[in-house]
């Protein structure tokens, strides 16, 4: 089992290094994945899309928030279903 940070921000304006203290408090061994500037489209975060392909059942996802998975509420449902089914954790501190 591995566990991910995920970690976003959409603006220069916005401290990425909050999201990551605040994942590494809880969990020190999270692998952090952190993209910046991405805006609120799934497209445009490469990062994300990568780690939402190689997570493996069992595997766990750790947000600082849930607007860090998802700016819009029904595709923040969909991808959420999609990877419970799929056996992952997300966990949304």
């Amino acid at each position: 089992m591995k566990i991910y940070g995920y970690c976003r921000i959409s603006r220069p304006t916005q401290s990425i290094h909050r999201q990551i203290d605040n994942i590494k408090k809880v969990y020190d061994e999270a692998i952090i994945i952190d993209e910046a500037y991405t805006g609120t489209k799934v497209e445009g975060r490469d990062k994300w899309n990568r780690l939402y392909k190689q997570v493996k059942k069992g595997d766990k996802i750790v947000f600082d928030s849930v607007s860090r998975m998802s700016r819009n509420a029904s595709e923040g449902v969909e991808q959420y279903m999609e990877l419970f089914d799929r056996g992952i954790e997300l966990e949304f501190l």
